[in-house]
């Protein structure tokens, strides 16, 4: 693991993920700080190394609009759509919080502050983005009743 420092200026994951474009592998995993992912981690890696006609691989999970608002339309191997915000029921997915991309992804992003979400709304729009299902529902654990919802699953475990 390494760890570059963006500055002063939050500048969103896009612009972080820019700044550290010098210590970025071919292909990486991004998560969420903020989340607690019960599954395999390395499936959206593994799947972005063995398919060439990718540049990423977003791990979704089935929400109907339950933890959060559904972010994702996928056909069950592709993001078929990305989209923040959205409130069409087609959108039944929600981005689970571990993403592959290729660093040539990265190298597009223009430096300075920019949103990971513009990047995964393209690359679903061109075809380029893949979906790895997850299973088990994750665990947002930046806000207190986050936290607990946690506590309770794994004391329940």
């Amino acid at each position: 693991m390494r760890y570059v420092d963006e500055g002063p200026e939050l500048l969103g994951t896009g612009g972080a993920l820019r700044n550290a474009l010098g210590v970025l592998e071919p292909a990486f995993l991004v998560t969420y700080g903020d989340s607690y992912l019960p599954f395999d981690y390395g499936a959206p890696l593994k799947t972005l190394l063995a398919h060439d006609d990718c540049d990423g691989v977003m791990s979704v999970y089935k929400n109907d609009a339950r933890l959060d608002a559904s972010n994702v339309k996928t056909d069950g191997t592709w993001v078929v759509a990305y989209e923040k915000g959205t409130t069409d029921p087609a959108f039944d997915h929600i981005d689970y919080g571990a993403l592959a991309l290729r660093r040539s992804v990265v190298e597009a992003i223009a430096p300075g502050r920019s949103g990971l979400e513009v990047v995964q709304t393209e690359l679903a729009r061109r075809h380029r983005m893949r979906a790895v299902v997850a299973e088990s529902r994750f665990f947002e654990i930046g806000s207190p009743s986050g936290l607990s919802d946690l506590d309770l699953h794994l004391r329940q475990s």
